[in-house]
């Protein structure tokens, strides 16, 4: 009897699981740590820089091939922000970005692993190349508060400014910490 072909949802999955893990283990030296199944998050005292995959097609139910793609999306969350979600508020790489420009290869074949290296080689290019220079950019407070290039909004202004002038943690803060997959220190 043969053995039955794994499922390409099956497939596809562990060739995600195997790039999410493989990225982990390559960014964690730059203080990112994996949260979630496809969130990485460093934290700073009133922020956290947080970094995001997202495999293209996935929310279309079950892939049509052994192909996998991603985008990568960078933000930064204030700790006191009370948004129920996180925002994409920082440079994001997907299907556009890699029309106007093929600087990054972020696909792979997880059948093959055609490609597979080149892939995680470029994730890990991206967050040092693009992602580390735009969040240094703005790891100073000033600089989220005060640059006109900011990625945060007024509210989110308002909240940070408030994070200096309280010191007792708020529900917000136990919300971000959620929303980035952070257990309390």
């Amino acid at each position: 009897m043969k053995p039955t072909p794994l499922d390409t949802t099956e497939v596809v999955r562990a060739g995600v699981e195997k790039a999410a893990k493989d990225l982990s283990a390559r960014i964690e030296a730059l203080g990112f740590k994996r949260t979630k199944r496809m969130l990485w998050v460093r934290r700073h005292q009133h922020t956290a820089d947080f970094i995001t995959l997202f495999r293209d097609g996935s929310s279309y139910g079950k892939p049509r091939n052994y192909s996998v793609s991603f985008t990568v999306s960078f933000g930064i969350r204030v700790l006191k922000d009370d948004f129920e979600s996180l925002s994409l508020n920082g440079p994001l790489y997907d299907y556009s970005e890699r029309l106007r420009a093929a600087h990054y290869h972020f696909r792979f074949n997880a059948q093959t692993g055609s490609t597979y290296n080149r892939c995680v080689e470029d994730l890990v290019r991206y967050v040092v190349q693009e992602g580390e220079p735009w969040f240094s950019r703005f790891r100073e407070t000033k600089a989220l508060l005060d640059a006109l290039e900011s990625p945060l909004r007024e509210s989110q202004k308002a909240r940070l400014r408030q994070a200096f002038d309280e010191a007792v943690e708020t529900a917000a803060i136990s919300q971000s910490l959620k929303l980035l997959g952070i257990k309390d220190r």
